[in-house]
């Protein structure tokens, strides 16, 4: 009822939202119980809100599920939860092999392509209605949940098995796949063109057999791009590219004309105090990238 009050102060953002929640549902990724909820097994509810990202070319506005959000025993779900080892190469590890002919491109609405055990989903149970007038409804996620302390590992894990899998049938694909990915964003280079559309290729037909779409590609060089639908591009044709159109990536700016890699801080308009908790805020950024990078902050 929180969410809905707040939501009913912007109706633009409360359509977005129903939005969102509706094609979840329509998906399959979760579902409306119909009986009666079965409360006394161990079980988890987490709460939802909206999170806006004006740079996203698909959806603004998302819905995200809080699983750190602690309950009424103290612990939230994701306390309870194992969050996998690290399986993926580091960032810079993976931008220093990003290079001569770069690809780029991201698996599409990545979580959502993987469904959780039946058994497991009790603990993912949300409450919400469409109509205020409608009673409260429950439902389940089906599907691996952004805000789940495990689900950069569960994601991670099966790219990584896919690969295994399915290397004898797309041998060049492999190796880009277990060592090119972090999370959903894929970067990978190669010495020449034609060895790049190998790797384009059998990576997006590797990762269909598994219901993994391919998205937003761009590269170095268009005729890398050759025969990719104009959809599934990340930025308009080489020869049309304005030099400030940039691909954004591992929170990265990447110019495909220009093969520039740059850093974009979200500075706050002139009309807004500049504090030291925020600066501090801008300057985490940087520290992603250059951990050895620090700056001293003077305030007044």
């Amino acid at each position: 009822m929180s969410v809905e009050r707040r939501l009913g102060r912007d109706p633009a953002t409360k359509d977005a939202y129903y939005c969102f929640m509706d094609e979840y549902l329509q998906l399959g990724h979760m579902k409306k119980f119909v009986d009666p909820v079965d409360d006394d097994q161990p079980h988890c509810y987490i709460p939802h809100h909206a999170v806006f990202k004006e740079s996203s070319t698909s959806t603004k506005v998302r819905v995200v599920f809080d699983a750190s959000c602690k309950t009424s025993s103290g612990y939230s779900l994701n306390d309870t939860l194992l969050v996998g080892p690290v399986v993926q190469e580091d960032l810079l590890s993976i931008v220093l092999c990003f290079r001569c002919v770069a690809i780029v491109t991201d698996v599409e609405k990545m979580y959502w392509q993987m469904l959780h055990s039946p058994e497991d989903r009790k603990f993912l149970r949300i409450r919400f209605r469409i109509n205020s007038n409608d009673p409260i409804s429950t439902y389940e996620l089906q599907t691996v949940t952004y805000g789940t302390a495990s689900a950069p590992y569960l994601a991670t894990r099966t790219l990584q098995q896919i690969a295994r899998d399915n290397g004898h049938q797309f041998p060049a694909a492999v190796d880009p796949v277990i060592y090119d990915f972090y999370v959903d964003d894929f970067l990978s280079g190669t010495d020449d063109v034609e060895s790049a559309i190998e790797v384009r290729q059998q990576v997006t037909s590797m990762l269909k057999t598994a219901g993994f779409p391919i998205k937003k590609w761009a590269s170095n060089v268009p005729h890398v791009l050759h025969g990719v639908p104009s959809e599934d591009l990340a930025v308009q044709p080489l020869h049309e590219l304005q030099d400030e159109q940039a691909v954004s990536t591992l929170g990265l700016m990447w110019a495909p004309r220009t093969d520039a890699l740059r850093f974009k801080v979200q500075l706050p308009p002139p009309t807004i105090v500049l504090t030291k908790r925020k600066m501090t805020s801008y300057i985490a950024v940087l520290q992603l990238w250059w951990p050895n990078y620090s700056c001293r902050v003077y305030g007044h």
